[in-house]
């Protein structure tokens, strides 16, 4: 078994020309998720780590599953030019280990791994998702006050 991601978080995913996609993953949970982080690793949250996935069908019901998993702590698994999803939180424990629904044994034509930096509008992003994460804490603290 080949893990080909170190960051877990899923962040962005985006169609590709010549039916692929691009899976961009981050070490910063998204914001509203209240678990603690333990993936950080040395300045990874200067970059996210693209997945280039190349399928052999026809993708776009994997993009709308993928989609639906932004947030969520992965881990993208190529053997034998099969793909397979795990859910990361879960994976240190053999007996728990446990695949994406319908994201197993699919075949793809090709891959690649790589790291692309953050723009300033990702910055920006970020920020204003803390920012109202931020601002969602204190009316909620105010209105119990």
């Amino acid at each position: 078994m080949e893990i080909l991601n170190k960051l877990v978080y899923l962040k962005k995913v985006e169609l590709l020309p010549t039916n692929g996609l691009l899976l961009k993953f981050d070490n910063l949970p998204i914001w509203r998720n209240n678990s603690l982080n333990i993936y950080f690793t040395d300045r990874d949250h200067d970059y996210y780590e693209g997945i280039f996935i190349y399928f052999k069908e026809n993708i776009l019901n994997y993009h709308l599953l993928f989609k639906s998993l932004i947030g969520e702590q992965l881990y993208i698994e190529i053997s034998n030019k099969y793909l397979n999803v795990w859910y990361a939180e879960y994976f240190d424990h053999i007996e728990d280990r446990n695949t994406v629904d319908n994201l197993e044994e699919i075949e793809i034509l090709d891959f690649k791994v790589e790291k692309i930096e953050k723009t300033k509008a990702d910055w920006k992003c970020e920020y204003k998702s803390l920012e109202k994460t931020y601002l969602d804490l204190l009316y909620i603290n105010n209105l119990e006050h």
